[in-house]
Order: structure tokens, then C-alpha cells, then sequence
């Protein structure tokens, strides 16, 4: 298995059409200052809850700064058993500029 690369547009539209989940592996602070709805925060200490918690079924959306270091944590997630995973290109930085955004964390409860 291996995952796939997806643009801005078609990251929104799949979001859109189903149900997905989002990880981010940027830094904590950078992810509370801002982040896309909905998104995870993912690190080596949660990694492990979230692939238990989590439907290897459904799209799996891997986002990092500028789309780089999302590709090998997208590569790892699709090695994991995911069936449907992407890294998307531009990251976190091209979202912000067209996008909606959040600010905090996302709560566990």
C-alpha cells in the first residue's frame, strides 16, 4: 500500500463528500494557533491512541507545514493498514490562505 498526493481543492471537496480524518504532525503550538477543522494533532506520544480510535477504512488526510513531512508520515499511516491515505501538497501554509481555519485544540471528549 502507499498513499496518495492531493491538491488544496480536492482535499476540500473530499472533505466535503464524506466523512475523513485529518491528522496534523505539526508542532503543538503551531497547531493551536491554527489548524483545519476537525484535524488531530499527532505526535510519537498520541500516535498509537489515535490508529486504535481510528477507522482505517475511512480517508485518511496527512498535513504538515508545506507538504513535505507529511509524505513520509502519510507513508507510515498507509503501512499502518490505512486504507486511503494522502498527503496534501502545499500543507498547512497553502490551507490557511483559501481555507477555513480553527484555533485551539481539539478536545479528546
Amino acid at each position: 500500500m502507499s498513499f496518495k498526493r492531493i491538491n488544496i481543492l480536492d482535499t476540500a471537496k473530499l472533505i466535503e463528500q464524506q466523512k475523513v480524518s485529518i491528522v496534523d504532525i505539526r508542532d503543538p503550538q503551531s497547531f493551536a494557533a491554527g489548524h483545519m477543522p476537525d484535524a488531530q494533532n499527532i505526535n510519537n506520544q498520541n500516535v498509537a491512541d489515535f490508529m486504535e480510535s481510528t477507522s482505517k477504512q475511512e480517508p485518511l488526510i496527512v498535513v504538515c507545514y508545506h507538504g513535505h513531512s507529511s509524505q513520509p508520515a502519510a507513508q507510515y499511516f498507509s503501512a499502518q493498514g490505512f486504507s486511503e491515505v494522502y498527503s496534501m501538497d502545499g500543507g498547512f501554509e497553502v490551507w490557511k490562505l483559501s481555507q477555513p481555519v480553527e484555533a485551539g485544540f481539539k478536545s479528546d471528549s
